[in-house]
């Protein structure tokens, strides 16, 4: 899926949008294709393994898309309980793709992030069980050492968020995501620029799950570990191995450049939360 983000280089403004639909459908089919192939079951020819889990996986794709876009909400109403919407349709999309990868029916299980906790809920057994996202802890505590709690815009928004006086890792920026939360500067509190950048920093915090699908390609490994191991299978069951997380920083950092100087103005990942939410590119030129 990483090579899907090699396509995304830098384009005009314009484009950005028909480019996000083209990045986040194909993540999704490719992610889903790919494990399917890993998780078919043995009377399952490969290529109809993978057509189906393409298939299944563009559809969620272009789902998390969506959810992305509703975004545009919370900058234009000005209102951030729209977040909880978007997460909500973005983790539906997220879903069915991880349904895809793993080679289930695409309704057999969902899920809903909050924080570093997964929600898993299974329809056939009407189970719900959170599970506890060990990269994604660290990437909230890093946030938490830098900040401070704000309890209420976490409620309003659905995505837990921290204040402080300065980011101090990155004094020229006024809020920031490292995880499934943000660390917002006190001077950015409310009016158009609160609102705009709390909708950019919702995109990036799906950027950092929309590659949950590859989790799945090592279902056979851990499976394995299962049998073999019954202490690992109870531990498995309440831990979730989020390896999207150290996706995302690669394809962040590596692929598209990270966000020192200009390089932020071509980052895909920067110009794709800053257009859907507020029509501009992530720099003016």
């Amino acid at each position: 899926m990483l090579l899907v983000a090699l396509l995304a280089g830098p384009v005009i403004a314009q484009n950005y949008n028909s480019k996000s639909v083209f990045y986040n459908t194909l993540a999704g089919g490719l992610s889903g294709g790919l494990g399917a192939i890993i998780n078919k079951n043995k009377d399952q020819k490969w290529g109809k393994a993978f057509a189906r889990g393409f298939v299944i996986g563009c559809g969620g794709g272009a789902i998390a898309y969506s959810g992305k876009k509703l975004n545009v909400l919370i900058a234009r109403e000005k209102n951030l309980s729209y977040g909880w919407v978007s997460k909500l349709v973005f983790s539906t999309g997220n879903s069915i793709v991880e349904n895809a990868a793993s080679n289930i029916r695409f309704w057999e299980r969902w899920h809903f992030d909050i924080g570093f906790v997964r929600l898993e809920f299974k329809p056939r057994d009407m189970s719900l069980i959170p599970r506890f996202m060990p990269s994604t802890f660290g990437g909230m505590l890093f946030i938490a050492m830098h900040g401070r709690l704000d309890l209420k815009t976490t409620l309003r928004s659905g995505t837990v968020t921290f204040r402080t006086r300065r980011i101090s890792y990155a004094p020229n920026l006024v809020g920031s995501t490292t995880t499934n939360g943000f660390l917002f500067s006190d001077t950015l509190t409310s009016g158009t620029i609160f609102y705009d950048t709390y909708a950019h920093e919702m995109v990036h915090t799906f950027q950092f799950q929309e590659f949950s699908g590859i989790n799945y390609f090592f279902k056979p490994l851990t499976d394995k570990w299962e049998a073999n191991s019954p202490g690992f299978k109870k531990l498995h069951k309440w831990v979730y191995g989020d390896l999207n997380y150290e996706a995302m920083l690669l394809n962040y950092f590596i692929i598209q450049g990270g966000y020192r100087g200009r390089i932020y103005c071509h980052n895909f990942l920067e110009n794709e939360a800053e257009f859907l939410t507020t029509g501009r590119s992530a720099c003016v030129r």
